[in-house]
């Protein structure tokens, strides 16, 4: 009996410090961001000793909220959002980039919509963040308008899809599901979208910088380690019908299954980096997206108070693990 009672005190011992801590990380319902859910569902982060709970909320909105009030330790969406947060006065530190939107936002317009005379009026956008404006001032630009030539209203996807469809929004920015829901019921015309600007909307982790603070940076390397292994597992053909599953029930939780054709769609407008692809942006393409987007916010008075890019970037632990 004493023998039983020593094995499992040490038993207990062992497992509390293989998961001293459990990590809550963020997401929406992005298909880009499916990996955490097969890192998730395979056991990708207790290979590593890592207890990650992943937590899918429903807007962007609803994420950005969760990351500022501390009930989650990393979230994963665009990067201008959490430059956006910065400005708002959150403290918040980039760990990395992890993928693009390349197709997946989507400026839909209803036909015949003429552009030239939509000086004044309105633009639906679903996240009133640097992230979207950023694009829609890329677009506008191309149509010899100015961000400041129209006015923007934030509405969340779904209801943003609905109001389109009902002929209340003739211009709207919106994302995969609900955009194509919006060209489909609501015959609408695509006229730009993420892959129009090749990196204009990067997307990656972040955190508060006083959460990150106490993070050990062995833990962040441990957790990203499973993101690079679930990556590379959701490129394997071999993996896509146990994928297609994961992503119908854990990524789109909630919604009705999309037919494999439909993810097929949503998965051709998002670039999710390889290990290397990953390597490259987060060494130099990711300081090049800053800068731009500084210039963005400056030329457009958006900088309520000014941030320095290098020290929002805090993705030396990314880096280096994507050497290992």
């Amino acid at each position: 009996m004493r023998r039983i009672i020593v094995a499992l005190v040490v038993l207990g011992f062992l497992t509390s410090t293989a998961y001293a801590k459990q990590y809550k990380v963020g997401m929406i319902h992005w298909i880009a961001f499916s990996p955490l859910n097969v890192a998730e569902a395979k056991g990708l982060w207790k290979d590593q000793g890592l207890d990650v709970e992943v937590v899918n909320f429903g807007s962007n909105q609803e994420l950005n909220a969760a990351l500022e009030n501390k009930r989650i330790d990393i979230a994963l969406d665009m990067l201008g959002s959490w430059v956006g947060l910065t400005l708002g006065g959150t403290p918040i530190a980039i760990l990395g980039e992890t993928d693009w939107s390349n197709g997946g936002d989507k400026i839909i317009a209803k036909k015949g919509l003429d552009m030239a005379a939509f000086k004044g009026q309105t633009v639906g956008i679903y996240l009133n963040q640097p992230s979207v404006t950023f694009f829609l001032n890329r677009f506008l630009a191309a149509n010899g308008l100015q961000l400041a030539d129209v006015k923007t209203v934030e509405v969340e996807p779904e209801a943003m899809a609905d109001n389109f469809i009902a002929g209340k929004m003739p211009l709207t920015v919106n994302y995969d599901p609900q955009a194509l829901r919006a060209i489909k019921e609501g015959d609408g015309t695509v006229v730009a979208t993420s892959a129009t600007y090749p990196g204009v909307i990067p997307e990656g982790f972040a955190a508060r910088a006083d959460t990150l603070a106490d993070l050990p940076p062995a833990d962040l390397t441990k957790f990203f380690a499973g993101w690079t292994k679930a990556v590379a597992w959701t490129k394997e053909p071999a993996n896509w019908a146990e994928y297609a599953t994961i992503l119908n029930t854990k990524t789109f939780e909630g919604e009705k299954p999309y037919s494999e054709a439909e993810l097929k769609e949503m998965l051709a407008a998002v670039s999710i980096h390889d290990k290397a692809t990953q390597l490259e942006r987060n060494t130099v393409g990711l300081k090049a997206y800053m800068a731009e987007l500084h210039a963005f916010l400056k030329d457009n008075n958006l900088l309520r108070t000014d941030f320095n890019p290098d020290a929002i970037l805090q993705n030396t632990v990314l880096i280096e693990s994507l050497k290992q």
